[in-house]
């Protein structure tokens, strides 16, 4: 079946408003906010303006305004100077002055981003300072490890606790839907700043690599740091697998930090933990080598995971809804984050087994044909090989496999992808996933390169039908993967964005065979 519904080009809409909020009451002036900012020159007044606005997009600038010009790799902040003066910015931030700029005061620094996290923590009065912070970094498990520690932190530990992340922004009063996993600086320091208004203890933050790279956590006091692993992704943008590493590692820099939760499974995580100052205590956890917090005895079935916890504290057992070894590993990250932190593990343990899961991480969608069916956000090598691996273990029959390869981004782990569905499934629906500006074709072309069997893979472009189509082979006891969009509401294909959910369409499949 093809989707033939209209296309619904909102998300330029969303980011024009899922910006920081716009707090009326703050007044800081000039000086004081650059105050730990490094400032190359200053050209125009020597006034001391209250600022009462700051902002990376000349749309949100209002009167009394300062806006940072943000050199981009498609958009340049500074050809927006002109507008954010227009709509009342009286200081602009950039890394070169721009000649002929009247009644403005020009700030010259050596990094913008790095101005922004600077200037965006004074602005709104250093929240960071105020609460426990958390930021988990890695490859895979970041969303599930930081929505495991929120919900031990208020149902375990009965403490008020914020989030900030990929599926949506926790305040502690609301909550807000996520345009980026790690938000900009100035975004992120409002969050923060009202969480501190709504009296909350601590802040769970997931760190992507781009995040932390392009300076959005530069600063922050986290008391917290946590490696999940890191495999095979975002090579599109960091180039290399070192510079991936590296920019991962540097959350584990923060001045401020005083732990670090390390998965010593991971070869990174080994190299990571002899690379952490001295001045932050780690904690290690692990299943095949020896950590601090060492799970074994791992069992999993469709409905959940059991397995011994072996640490510092003694000997317990573990029982979780979660599915897997990978998402034992989750679990692993988030206890360890409250051991480093002097917590009795015995206090969450019983809070554990309640937790319910993220939505559409291994998400299980309930149908009339008793077939398994689960929605996951697995879109990288290593973690669509954990899924498969999870489900194979417990699967009786056939198991099935919907996924695709996102355009316009590395294309090297497309035929990784493929020969893990090929060994792992019995066979595999390939459709599309987030096109963007590529065609279909040449991201089949790149996928068919790591297949081996023809007769094992299905290529569909429209999704609906890839999944409609597994959906009718399927008898009872069989399992089906839907992977690579998880929560996700749209298709992106051409600059526009198609209306479609995995879930949604599950159900329509179950409607319409009714």
């Amino acid at each position: 079946m093809m989707l033939n519904a209209a296309l619904l080009s909102y998300a330029p809409l969303l980011q024009r408003f899922a910006f920081p909020l716009l707090n009326t009451m703050t007044s800081v002036n000039l000086k004081t906010l650059l105050r730990a900012t490094q400032v190359k020159k200053r050209c125009g007044s020597d006034a001391n303006p209250d600022i009462t606005n700051i902002a990376l997009h000349h749309r949100q600038i209002r009167p009394n305004g300062l806006f940072f010009a943000v050199p981009g790799r498609e958009n340049n902040g500074c050809d927006y100077v002109h507008a954010a003066i227009a709509n009342g910015a009286e200081v602009i931030v950039a890394e070169k002055i721009i000649p002929h700029l009247p009644n403005v005061i020009q700030i010259q620094v050596p990094n913008v981003r790095t101005a922004i996290a600077q200037i965006a923590r004074a602005f709104y009065g250093f929240p960071d300072e105020q609460l426990r912070l958390v930021g988990v970094t890695g490859t895979s498990g970041k969303t599930t490890t930081t929505w495991l520690l929120h919900y031990l932190y208020q149902a375990g530990l009965k403490q008020k606790t914020g989030l900030v992340g990929s599926l949506h922004n926790d305040l502690g009063h609301r909550v807000l839907p996520s345009v980026h996993t790690t938000p900009d600086a100035i975004t992120l320091m409002s969050y923060l700043s009202e969480m501190v208004a709504e009296n909350v203890q601590n802040a769970v933050i997931e760190a992507s690599s781009q995040g932390i790279d392009q300076k959005r956590t530069y600063g922050v006091h986290f008391d917290t740091a946590v490696f999940t692993n890191l495999g095979h992704d975002h090579l599109d943008y960091h180039q290399t697998a070192e510079a991936y590493y590296l920019a991962k590692r540097s959350l584990f820099e923060a001045s401020a930090l005083k732990h670090a939760v390390i998965n010593i499974d991971d070869a990174y995580g080994r190299r990571l933990l002899k690379e952490v100052p001295s001045s932050v205590k780690a904690v290690t956890v692990g299943i095949d080598t020896t950590a601090d917090l060492r799970a074994t005895d791992i069992r999993w079935g469709m409905n959940g995971t059991c397995f011994t916890l072996a640490s510092p504290q003694g000997s317990a057992t573990v029982r979780t809804r979660l599915l897997g070894k990978f998402n034992v590993y989750n679990v692993l990250a988030a206890l360890g984050v409250l051991y480093a932190q002097g917590y009795n593990l015995s206090e969450v343990l019983p809070a554990l087994e309640h937790f319910a899961g993220v939505p559409e991480r291994l998400e299980a969608v309930e149908n009339s044909k008793k077939i398994n069916i689960f929605i996951d956000f697995a879109h990288k090598p290593e973690a669509l090989e954990n899924v498969l691996q999870t489900l194979r273990a417990c699967t009786k029959g056939k198991l099935y496999v919907v996924f695709g390869c996102g355009g316009n981004r590395d294309r090297s782990k497309r035929p990784l992808m493929m020969r893990i569905a090929e060994t792992c499934a019995d066979h595999a629906w390939v459709t599309s996933d987030n096109p963007r500006f590529e065609p279909q074709g040449q991201i089949f072309e790149d996928m068919r390169d790591g297949l081996k069997d023809i007769t094992k893979a299905d290529f569909i472009t429209d999704r609906t039908e890839a999944v409609y189509r597994v959906l009718k082979e399927c008898k009872e006891g069989d399992c089906v993967l839907i992977a690579g969009k998880g929560a996700e509401e749209t298709q992106e294909i051409n600059g526009q964005f198609l209306p479609y959910n995995d879930r949604k369409t599950v159900e329509a499949y179950f409607r319409a065979e009714a």
